[in-house]
């Protein structure tokens, strides 16, 4: 859907054409029309889905330039607000008027006061500054229009719910916008205490996966996973690489590793330090890095340009977050790839991921390189057959304890006689088992050695 039937400003039309933006997303094609309306909204989407630019759309075309606050945007952490407060600033060239400041941590209050006394339209922060602001600033909150809570299910732990909390019941806004990855269960309470949703959006993660992106699986065949990741990358050779660990632990280990292999590579951790972490995300928006090393977590909400492939060393358990991971290759409609490490441990998650459609390549390494891989079978449920073999034994086994008398301890004898049969069936199982076993891996030694 082309923007222009949003009949939206012409500035904001144009504005969007220059920046690259002329067809909206399956988010913004929902979201942009009634939050044009002044609707409360709850939409649940991925990151790189397009929530940021549905929010701040019709809040700029809908912005009186009066110097007086307008639109409170909360986002839990300073990078995310920080992210918003630039896209905003694209806005400038076409709305010269626009005020709209940042207010997070690391910056001196004295600042944030003065920039409110000499007015502000947009404020964009995180919950404990503006906390502090409405402590110890006057701020107007009687031209409030609309608060986004953004990236909601990361507000509402238990250090930002008492903030966000006071933030609401201090101003009659007529308008809150929520925006999340996931509805847990805390921000479901939270909602249907404060808001009265008019439109609610769920979009799956399956939903919003790009056509534009290729999946690949990879067997590791429990290699190393280190050694596993340079032939990877050396193989593959990426513009730019994201990869991605459920273990902040392995996440380290494996930049690390690369670092000392002489790959020049990021790292995204929750234990940087906010300055490290700062300077970091700069190096990667100056494309410094072809390789990023992260996880789920510590990325969430960050919005990297330009990765050309994702590469997850593990398959997460929810795999909603595995469709949050390959999205950050193939937007706006570029081509992306999106590799997997799995073995036999990930192979019922690999099986869910397909049946729920997703189009997967399979791959393995031979020697350092990568070539297409034969071997993934997907497994059937087989149905319970009746075995009969069994039955006839069983039979047998009870019509030879029978007596025409009853005597003591018959039904005992019965009983220890039908086991003995069922033993003996299950360890010819086991046997054939086994069997089966050797022989297939006697077919692939040989495979291999003509292979070779």
């Amino acid at each position: 859907m082309n923007f222009k039937t949003f009949n939206l400003k012409k500035e904001v039309i144009d504005a969007l054409y220059d920046l690259g933006y002329k067809e909206a997303t399956k988010v913004q094609e929902v979201v942009i029309p009634k939050a044009l309306k002044g609707e409360n909204i709850i939409v649940q989407s991925e990151t790189g889905s397009g929530k940021t630019h549905s929010f701040l759309i019709p809040i700029i075309n809908n912005l009186s330039f009066n110097n007086k606050l307008q639109a409170i945007i909360i986002s839990p952490t300073r990078e995310l607000s920080r992210q918003t407060y630039l896209f905003t600033q694209e806005f400038k060239k076409y709305f010269p008027l626009l005020k709209c400041k940042l207010y997070i941590s690391g910056v001196d209050t004295t600042k944030n006061e003065e920039s409110l006394e000499n007015g502000v339209e947009i404020a964009i922060a995180t919950p404990g500054r503006l906390k502090y602001l409405l402590s110890n600033a006057n701020i107007d909150l009687s031209n409030l229009k609309t608060i986004v809570l953004d990236e909601a299910d990361m507000l509402m732990d238990d250090s930002f719910f008492e903030d966000i909390n006071n933030i609401i019941m201090r101003s009659k806004c007529k308008q809150i916008e929520v925006f999340s990855a996931t509805i847990s269960k805390k921000v479901e309470i939270f909602l249907k205490k404060y808001i009265s949703p008019d439109y609610i959006l769920t979009l799956s993660n399956k939903d919003n996966a790009s056509k534009t992106i290729k999946h690949y699986f990879i067997n590791t065949k429990h290699r190393n996973l280190n050694d596993l990741t340079l032939d990877f990358i050396k193989d593959v050779n990426p513009y730019l690489l994201m990869i991605f660990s459920n273990s902040k632990e392995e996440a380290k280990k494996i930049y690390e590793f690369l670092s000392k292999n002489k790959i020049k590579c990021g790292f995204i951790s929750g234990d940087l330090l906010p300055r490290e972490r700062n300077s970091m995300l700069r190096r990667i928006n100056n494309n410094e890095f072809p390789v990023i090393v992260c996880t789920d977590i510590a990325s969430r909400g960050l919005d990297i340009i330009d990765v050309s492939d994702v590469l997850s060393l593990d398959l997460p358990n929810n795999l909603e977050y595995y469709y949050h991971r390959a999205g950050r290759t193939g937007r706006n409609n570029k081509s992306g790839r999106s590799f997997v490490f799995y073995d036999n441990e990930h192979q019922k998650l690999c099986e869910k991921l397909i049946s729920d459609g997703l189009k997967v390549e399979f791959l393995k390494f031979d020697s350092c390189h990568l070539i297409p891989d034969t071997s993934f079978i997907k497994t059937k449920r087989k149905k319970k057959k009746v075995n009969t073999e069994l039955d006839k034994e069983i039979k047998k086994a009870i019509n030879q304890n029978k007596s025409n008398k009853v005597k003591p301890g018959y039904k005992k004898k019965i009983r220890i006689a039908v086991q003995k049969v069922k033993n003996k069936h299950r360890r010819e199982i086991i046997k054939k088992d086994i069997r089966r076993q050797m022989e297939e891996r006697y077919r692939e030694n040989a495979k291999n050695k003509r292979d070779w």
